[in-house]
């Protein structure tokens, strides 16, 4: 059964060149393909064309199997697309809501440090909106500001920070600054329009690995605030860790310099192995899109439960690494999952189903050109269909060897994909009835069928007649006897021994 498909990612299939052109395939020849598939319906087996018939029939149904795979795996590609998109806009989305969090956030957090900095205790209000607003923060996927520690000193002489003399004030230590205390809305407001305050960032942004787009000085804010939102997520990290920064673009010089040695403030930060985990829409597109291609199926609830687990197990065991501006490690989703479902014993049978059937269509081409195939020719060009070789280039190549020594008007035809059985048809079927033999137990290579075309013209069917009453064959059919009876009659007549 075909999977359930939304509205939307119908619409989004009708706009995508790919599948469009694949579905154009596919229905563009169904036509043909009922045409033929009708006359292997309509044909017994006795029939003398069956053979022909059934070879055609064969080509057809693997080729209209062909078609269809190309456009599964169209929509399949589609739907991962797809997904990706949707998943893009449920992202910006979510950082709208955390943008806006921020946006209040950040005031605040200027509040507090300019209390903490005069060694005043910070409002229970500005307290308590910060943690009700980092609270709601969480809860949309962001991540607050690294907490700002205070120290208070002790009091009189011994005071840390006393500002009083012996009295003593409550005293602190100067307060973390964090690059991610300015908003990040008016971060950016700073570089739109300024070309080249945007190529500053632009180039701050790529040499973190962080950004691939144009250095232009164009502001292109999705590609940006994709980078932005990477870079933000390490500076975290390098906060949480005490390495602070004056501002994002000082923090970003940081991280392009361990960008390039591979570090990080644990050894796994920037440049260190990213594990890349697919979330449950996206695993289930790679599966079912694997077992469309490799079982003409897509997988079941069961499977799709047992499969997710595999491949996410695969990816966080295989986590990627950039330095210097090259990936390396990670997995090739479809290929894993492919060699995965290789496991299955569904999938031997199907293999095994289909090179018998391949073999079959190969023995049926041979066959209709006069090519005997020994059995380790017909695994070999069996193995290659199977390794991705069009099924068509492998009856090409028989043909080509049924034309060695033809005429060049027979070896034209071949080269066209006419079978050498349809070209000497008419000489075929005349011999099968002047000599009364089945046409299925003539031969190819026959020297009396193949005398009928030559290197410069054809032999005139009334020709042929003639020279097949020649052939030895001739003299024991019914015929010949009927000839000769023929004759006797009219010797005796001729000398009156017979009215």
């Amino acid at each position: 059964m075909a999977p359930k498909r939304s509205a939307g990612l119908l619409r989004y299939f009708s706009n995508q060149s790919d599948v469009v052109s694949a579905r154009q395939a596919l229905s563009n020849y169904v036509l043909t393909y009922k045409g033929i598939e009708a006359q292997y319906n309509n044909t017994p087996a006795t029939s003398n064309k069956f053979p022909e018939i059934l070879a055609a029939y064969n080509l057809a149904t693997a080729k209209v199997d062909s078609l269809q795979k190309a456009k599964d795996d169209a929509e399949a590609a589609a739907t991962i697309r797809y997904e990706a998109q949707e998943a893009e806009k449920t992202t910006g989305k979510k950082l709208k809501t955390t943008s806006n969090i921020e946006a209040q956030l950040n005031p605040l957090y200027v509040s507090r440090n300019a209390y903490i900095k005069q060694g005043a205790p910070v409002p229970d209000a500005i307290t308590s909106q910060i943690n009700t607003l980092e609270t709601r923060l969480r809860e949309a996927g962001g991540r607050p500001t690294p907490n700002i520690p205070v120290t208070t000193g002790s009091t009189g002489a011994n005071g840390a920070t006393g500002a009083t003399g012996a009295t003593g004030a409550t005293g602190s230590t100067t307060p973390i600054e964090s690059a991610l205390t300015e908003d990040r809305i008016a971060f950016t407001q700073k570089y739109i329009g300024n070309i080249e305050k945007t190529k500053e960032l632009q180039t701050a942004l790529k040499d973190a690995g962080l950004y691939k787009g144009l250095i232009d000085g164009v502001f292109r804010a999705d590609k940006i605030d994709e980078a932005l939102n990477k870079a933000d997520e390490k500076i975290g990290i390098y906060e949480s860790y005490g390495l602070t920064f004056p501002n994002r673009i000082e923090a970003l010089k940081r991280l392009a310099n361990d960008f390039k040695t591979g570090g990080g403030p644990t050894g796994t930060g920037v440049g260190g192995p990213t594990a890349t985990i697919s979330n449950l829409t996206q695993a289930d597109a790679y599966i079912n899109a694997a077992f469309k291609t490799e079982l003409n199926r897509d997988a079941t609830a069961a499977e799709l439960v047992k499969y997710r687990k595999i491949l996410n197990d695969a990816e966080k065991k295989n986590p990627s690494r950039t330095v210097n501006g090259i990936t390396t490690g990670g997995i090739n989703r479809d290929q894993f999952l492919k060699t995965e479902i290789a496991k299955l014993p569904e999938f031997a049978t199907k293999k095994a189903d289909k090179t018998a059937i391949t073999s079959q269509s190969i023995l049926g081409t041979a066959k209709a050109n006069g090519v005997t195939l020994n059995q380790s020719q017909i695994d070999s060009f069996a193995k290659r269909v199977q390794d991705g070789t069009d099924i068509n280039i492998i009856n090409k190549e028989i043909r080509g060897i049924a034309a060695l020594g033809m005429p060049d008007k027979v070896s034209k035809l071949l080269d066209q994909g006419i079978d050498l059985d349809t070209i000497y048809s008419p000489y075929k079927n005349l011999m099968a009835s002047i000599l009364e033999l089945n046409p299925e137990s003539i031969d190819l290579r026959d020297p009396t069928l193949r005398s009928a075309i030559g290197p410069d013209k054809e032999m005139p069917i009334y020709d042929f007649e003639k020279a097949l009453r020649k052939d030895y064959r001739w003299q024991y059919t019914d015929n010949a006897k009927r000839d000769v009876s023929n004759v006797a009659l009219k010797v005796l007549r001729d000398f009156g021994f017979q009215a």
